[in-house]
């Protein structure tokens, strides 16, 4: 009887073992995860704030385009820019700059109609 008894408390002992393992297992995971999602909350408030200034900064461009070619009496423009729903972030330092490039090409091109049209 002595052996099944201390069989007993050996699996006794093996399940508190366990139990101790997994629980700090799961307290670690959880840390983990808050961490995980502090860093996701961050990443998500840096996108809408460089949403925001992506959004001030095209249409600002487009006010001045406007402004631009409200000079041309043969010429209207059309509605104002929209967000476009294929683009990607990652690319948007890239489409800031096309941006300000066509606004440029665009001011030089009105430049010139003025300088014809003397």
């Amino acid at each position: 009887m002595t052996s099944a008894a201390m069989r007993y408390k050996e699996i006794i002992g093996l399940a508190r073992g366990a139990e101790e393992n997994l629980r700090t297992w799961e307290l670690a995971r959880a840390d983990e995860l808050e961490h995980v999602l502090a860093d996701a909350h961050q990443a998500v408030a840096a996108a809408k704030e460089r949403e925001a200034q992506t959004i001030e900064r095209v249409n600002r461009w487009w006010r001045m385009a406007e402004d631009n070619v409200s000079r041309l009496s043969w010429l209207e423009t059309g509605a104002g820019p929209g967000p476009n729903p294929s683009a990607r972030g990652a690319y948007l330092d890239r489409y800031l700059e096309e941006v300000r490039a066509a606004y440029q090409d665009l001011v030089q091109a009105i430049l010139k109609l003025g300088w014809r049209s003397r």
